[in-house]
């Protein structure tokens, strides 16, 4: 039994449920009365939502039930020795049922129904005489095998149950019919609902009886009154009404404070105080209420926290505080689980927290009280009584004799003797760890620590000192970071004590390091001494004298010495102001055969010296971070201060005199600065590397046992700076934390781009439509043998449509390549060869070449090479790759560095290749515009069916070279037909400047719409319908690739985009060529560029060599281009033709149709290579004419010498045209005219009608024409209408001459 003060009772803490007595039932040897007994008080059974709140218990046979206390006739004499019994709720709660249930087996046609009756009447009253003067109830359950009948359909049930009612003396509803069937838990439940009923009217019963004991009581029962509103709270509890055990329970605690306390009661009040608090806050969190009850806690705690009593035992005060602090938070918690929200300023942690500050108090009382009562009883004997004896039947009175001072004595010695055998520190670290759950939950981690540094002094107090290290370690990292000097040098100091006497060495190491800090409050003449301890420490020896430590630690320390794992990893990044440390390589960039040196600063922080075994640098490849070298440092200089350093690093001169050589334990002292040095050769690490400072080392300590300590390479700077620059480190020495190995490249290049002589590199500028000559001289200036040397040209994707190169140099040049491999071979020591290619440019901009040169070496060792003061050491997870892996890496984090790439093909064999640039511009050639005219000279916007019209072709020359234009010709569609006068050779001066331009005139005329317009598969087949191929019937024979190079190209011709020129009002066409882009026509015309005429719309990103362009690799790497543009052409006639394919850069061409190409042959100035411009010329909308005029006239004509005026109407209808014709004549005196000047004409469908007159000049010069004038016959044709004849008119003006230059008689030019 415990004090009352410790802890409440456990009768307490559970929840009131009605207590349900069964008997009769064998649950041991009767399967059935087990499974009876498990469907009414199994654990699964009374988990569900719907079973009643009651406690069912198992009476055995002869179960003796408490006797009743006879009853008092008036309390007016009546003195209780105390509130409330021990037994009370007990005897309530598990000892008095309030329904005693009888189960028998027994069935209505049993044979044995009379024996079994007579037997179950004496078991009823057996139970009646044990239960005299008491209330419980009394029920009957026969256990029967199958289901009851309906009531009134079963009569010899009705009639039996009838006498077993008579002779038990019970009535009809005291008796139950339980079958157990498969329906077993169904039955049960109907009947826990009927035994529910009975103990409800049980507790209904015991209330009433005790509120009529209650109004028997006066004024001075107030222990009495007290007493009864506690039952009264605790019947209304078990029968499930709890605002009424609230107001009970409440009433009971104001009745308290009637009683006036004194140092003899005090225990007892605040005992049944505390009962009363924990029944009303427990209440109030079920009914919803949670700040009534924290106010209600609250008020408690402050009523009796200085209700100390007898000061002899203050620890039993605190133990009582400390209990209703922790019962109060376990309250708060469950209300928490089921749904009550907290905060952070209102939790259970608070409560926790605040419970294990009582312990603490109640074990400081308990050891004053216990030195207080030793010095006093020391004379007197020790009492023999066991604590039992202690105890009376009620809460919180001891069996002390009031006013007897020596048993009052004896008793104090006894309880403190029992107060020094409870184990306070447990009972403190477990409510500090419930707390520190509570604060971690509701987010207060600042409040968490502190609880965490409590346990830990708990667990240092309690002797477990390893726990205690381990709180101490986690905490220590937190304080650190937070940089709280005063906390953090307190909880390093006492984790520096746990890790002393728990024997852990390499705690002990860790935190005498970081004690040497200057952060730390503490005198020098300490950190002397804890440096001493260490040493000792690292000498195999514990770091104090034997007669200082324990037996037990002296153990410990010595074993942990033997087994201790060496060396002792300390990270300086957090353990700071010990030592300073700082690397930087001396050069930024070196080549693969300098030597690589670095310099390492280090300072030490604290005010006592210290003594380094070694100093190393840890290098890693950004590449491969896995692979690690370490540099160990052999040499230093000592400087003073920072001002001599700076002046050391930043003379150029050698220093006078050589550095020192380190020493193994070498003494540093505070203050000063040593830079040391550490060198290897750059050749044991690969090309193309980046090496990084990873880590700085330094160790301390001896062979047996040592320290590691460790920092970033990462230089951080101070957040404040100091206003000179003696003070700051990097404001006196370059820090370069990155050196990157250079690789080697073995080739030089010169090409006439530029990087050749001036003059070669002026001599020429590339024009467009030109194969321009590119010569690359490739040299091995060092003495090395290289093999497979090839030199990779590529045009950037976004020129790949326009720009394209080649090493072909026959006439037909027609395969070009997006990119070409030239391979070079082999060169040899200080060797050289040449690569040309040519470059073919359909666009007018800056062309930038990427050219890469390879070439393979042999090396002679592998590429995981080492020297012989670099140590290579490997991440111990890290997997060995292989060195085409390493390459791949080093590329990808190296790109932005260095252009040349390094690939291991073996361990004796690598690849190295480099990528440039190389820039040339290619200018324009010449500018070409065309546009339709008609005959007389007008824009054209419609051109009708069999209808001459004019191609105005101009074209200037841009070109910033003089260029020789060797000829010019129009080659136009098959379905257009050019006049004998565009075939007259055209002469071209030798040379052509920028700025020159060219006209050219060709009449042109269609005979069919372009619905009816004829491709080249129309003609073949119409061929072989006739026995012949039509359409290559006219083909020039010319140098074609093969078939198998050749895809088939698109018949139709492809539509160019066409614009409408605001400025005119016909419609402009548009200005394209075949293999040519013209940036002046597209920024003039606005029209897109034109590109390839090619069987191959797009060219892959595939490296083709020159030798493989017949392969069907090359087929999709290659772009078939027509250097000649009758190549480009089936011809059916003399420049005349289908247009196999037309390739052009715009996105969405138009559907406007081709009416042919314009070409250019041309070649520089000087020059032997010639070169073809070519400019596609888009048409115009073809309409259906009314009529076709053909008008016939002599070229020369002479003054009074007749000619003749012929006129040729023909209709290109399935309709008869009606006509008039009228010739008129403006002035009489310029021509003589003889024919009809009006005549009524009819043409009959697709015929002719020919007007023919005679004219005679009369006057020299330009002269007007007659007028002829059409007009439909209204009369022969009543269907047109005015706006036909405008029409009619338009053709004629359009068709007909005006004016006609006359010239002087034969005889005047002959004399």
């Amino acid at each position: 039994m415990t004090m009352d003060a410790t802890a409440l009772p456990s009768e307490l803490l559970v929840t009131p449920q009605p207590l349900i007595g069964f008997c009769g039932l064998d649950t041991a040897r009767l399967a059935v009365h087990k499974a009876v007994w498990e469907a009414f008080s199994g654990s699964l059974q009374r988990k569900a939502a719907d079973r009643a709140a009651v406690q069912y218990k198992l009476l055995p046979p002869n179960y003796e039930f408490p006797v009743a206390k006879p009853k008092r006739a008036s309390y007016e004499w009546y003195h209780p020795k105390g509130i409330l019994k021990r037994n009370w709720m007990l005897k309530h709660l598990h000892v008095l049922p309030s329904v005693v249930v009888l189960f028998q087996d027994m069935e209505w046609n049993d044979l044995q129904w009379t024996e079994k009756q007579v037997q179950c009447a004496g078991i009823v009253q057996a139970l009646k005489n044990s239960l005299q003067e008491r209330n419980t109830r009394l029920c009957l359950v026969l256990l029967q095998k199958a289901a009851p009948l309906p009531p009134g359909e079963d009569l010899l049930a009705a009639e039996r149950a009838a006498s077993l009612t008579n002779a038990c003396g019970i009535t009809s509803k005291m008796l139950f019919i339980l079958p157990h069937t498969e329906h077993l838990t169904g039955y049960a439940l109907r009947l826990e609902s009927a035994f529910l009923d009975m103990a409800q009217s049980y507790y209904a019963l015991m209330s009433k009886r005790i509120r009529n004991h209650r109004d028997q009581l006066t004024a001075a029962h107030t222990s009495l009154k007290i007493r009864h509103q506690f039952k009264l709270g605790f019947v209304a509890e078990m029968r499930q009404d709890f605002s009424t055990a609230q107001k009970h329970y409440f009433q009971a605690y104001a009745n308290l404070d009637e009683i006036r306390i004194n140092d003899g009661n005090c225990l007892e009040i605040k005992t049944l105080a505390g009962f009363l608090n924990y029944k009303i806050c427990r209440l109030m969190f079920k009914l919803k209420t949670p700040r009534d009850a924290i106010n209600q806690f609250i008020i408690h705690v402050e009523k009796y926290k200085s209700r100390v009593g007898f000061k002899d035992l203050a620890f039993e005060h605190h133990a009582w505080l400390s209990t209703q602090h922790s019962v109060f938070a376990e309250l708060f918690c469950e209300a928490i689980k089921n749904g009550l929200p907290a905060l952070q300023t209102q939790h259970p942690g608070i409560y926790y927290h605040k419970a294990a500050e009582y312990v603490m108090k109640r074990r400081d009382s308990a050891q004053e009280a216990y030195a207080a009562l030793q010095s006093a009883a020391e004379g007197t004997p020790a009492p023999s009584q066991n604590s039992l004896s202690l105890y009376t039947e009620f809460f919180g009175i001891r069996a002390v004799k009031t006013g007897d001072l020596l048993a009052e004595q004896q008793a104090n010695v006894q309880l403190c003797d029992q107060e020094r055998g409870y184990n306070h520190s447990s009972g403190i670290i477990a409510l500090l760890s419930q707390a520190m759950a509570q604060f971690k939950i509701y987010k207060c981690l600042r409040f968490r620590k502190k609880l965490a540094i409590d346990m830990a002094e708990e667990y240092l107090k309690s002797g477990d000192h390893a726990k205690a290290l381990t709180l101490y370690s986690l905490m220590l990292p937190d304080y650190r970071q937070e940089k709280w000097s005063t906390i953090f040098t307190d909880v390093l100091l006492k984790t520096l004590r746990c890790a002393l006497l728990s024997g852990s060495v390499a705690d002990y190491i860790s935190c005498s390091v970081e004690a040497l800090s200057l952060r730390h409050h503490g005198e020098q003449a300490e950190r002397i001494l804890l440096l001493e301890n260490l040493w000792q420490v690292f000498q195999g020896v514990p770091p104090m004298p034997k007669t200082q430590l324990t037996p037990e630690a002296q153990a410990l320390w010595t074993s942990a010495l033997t087994t201790v794992k060496s060396p002792i990893q300390i990270d300086l990044d957090k353990v700071s102001d010990v030592l300073e440390m700082c690397a930087t390589f001396e050069r930024v960039q070196l080549n693969n055969d300098d030597l690589l040196q670095l310099q390492l600063i280090v300072r030490v922080l604290t005010d006592v010296p210290l003594r380094v075994r070694n100093f190393h640098v840890i290098l890693a490849d950004a590449a491969n971070p896995q692979n690690s070298y370490k540099l160990e440092a052999l040499k230093y200089f000592c400087f003073p201060s920072l001002t001599l350093l700076r002046g050391q690093t930043q003379s150029q001169e050698k220093p006078p005199q050589e550095p020192k050589n380190f020493e193994k334990n070498m003494r540093l002292e505070p203050g000063s600065y040593y830079q040391l040095f550490c060198s290897t050769e750059a050749q044991q690490f690969h090309e193309n590397t980046q090496l990084r400072i990873v880590r700085l080392e330094a160790h301390m300590g001896t062979d047996q046992v040592a320290a590691l300590l460790t920092c970033s390479s990462n230089y951080s700077r101070q957040l404040f700076r100091h206003h000179t620059r003696s003070r700051d480190l990097d404001d006196n020495v370059t820090i370069n934390p990155i050196c990157y190995i250079a690789p080697t490249f073995h080739l030089d290049t010169q090409t006439n781009l530029g990087h050749g002589s001036d003059e070669e590199a002026t001599a020429t500028r590339m024009l467009v439509n030109e194969y321009y000559p590119v010569v690359t001289t490739v040299n091995n200036p060092y003495n090395v043998y290289l093999q497979n040397v090839g030199v990779h040209i590529s045009v950037p994707v976004g020129l790949r449509n326009s720009v394209f190169l080649t090493t072909d140099i026959s006439p037909g040049r027609q395969k070009l390549h997006s990119q070409i491999q030239i391979d070079v071979g082999e060169l040899s020591a200080h060797g050289s060869n040449t690569a040309t290619f040519y470059i073919f440019s359909l666009a007018e901009a800056e062309i930038k070449l990427q050219q890469r040169l390879s070439y393979t070496l042999d090396v002679d060792r592998g590429p995981g090479g080492g020297g012989t003061n670099a140590r290579v050491t490997t991440a111990p997870n890290s997997s060995e790759s292989t060195p085409d892996h390493e390459v791949k890496s080093v590329v990808q984090s190296l790109a932005a560095i260095s252009p040349v790439q390094i690939e291991y093909l073996d361990e004796t064999r690598l690849r190295k290749s480099r990528e440039d640039t190389l820039t040339v511009r290619c200018y324009g050639d010449f500018k070409f515009t065309a546009r339709f005219y008609t005959l007389d000279r007008k824009p054209l916007n419609q051109v009708y069916r069999g209808e001459n019209f004019l191609l105005r072709a101009n074209t200037e020359v841009v070109a910033v070279d003089d260029v020789e234009i060797l000829d010019s010709f129009f080659i136009c569609d098959h379905n257009l037909v050019q006049s004998n006068y565009s075939f007259k050779q055209k002469k071209y001066t030798n040379k052509y400047s920028a700025g020159e331009q060219l006209e050219s005139v060709i009449v042109l005329r269609t005979n069919a719409t372009l619905g009816d317009w004829t491709t080249a598969r129309d003609l073949d087949h119409r061929g072989k319908l006739e026995g012949k191929a039509v359409a290559s019937k006219f083909i020039r024979p010319a140098v074609k690739p093969s078939s198998s190079e050749e895809p088939p190209a698109p018949t139709p011709p492809a539509g160019m985009s066409a614009y409408m020129s605001k400025s005119l009002v016909t419609k402009i066409p548009t200005t394209m060529t075949i293999i040519n882009s013209n940036s002046a026509v597209s920024n003039a015309l606005q029209v897109a560029n034109a590109g390839a005429m090619s069987s191959s719309m797009q060219s892959d990103d595939v490296n083709v060599a020159e030798e493989a362009m017949s392969t069907q690799e090359a087929l999709k790497t290659t772009r078939l281009i027509y250097n000649k543009a009758l190549e480009a052409v089936q011809g059916t006639g003399h420049c005349r033709g289908f247009i196999k394919g037309i390739y052009t850069l715009e996105a969405n061409p138009s559907t406007v149709p081709i009416f042919g190409v314009f070409c250019i042959r041309w070649r520089r100035a000087n020059g032997k290579e010639e070169n073809e411009s070519k400019f596609v010329i888009s048409g115009l909308g073809i309409a259906e004419p009314p009529l076709n005029i053909y008008c016939t006239i002599e070229e020369k004509m002479f003054v009074k010498m007749p000619m003749a005026f012929k006129v040729v109407l023909k209709n290109p209808t399935t309709h008869v045209l009606h006509l008039i014709a009228n010739l008129s004549i403006s002035k009489t005196d310029n021509f003589i005219c003889s024919g009809h000047k009006q005549l009524d004409i009819s043409i009959m469908a697709y015929e002719e009608k020919e007007l023919v007159y005679n004219l005679y000049p009369l006057q020299v010069g330009w002269q007007e024409l007659p007028v002829l004038s059409l007009e439909y016959n209204t009369k022969a044709d009543p269907q047109k209408n005015d706006s036909q004849n405008a029409l009619l008119d338009e053709l004629v003006q359009r068709a007909l001459p005006k004016r006609v230059f006359v010239l002087p008689p034969l005889k005047q030019q002959n004399k």
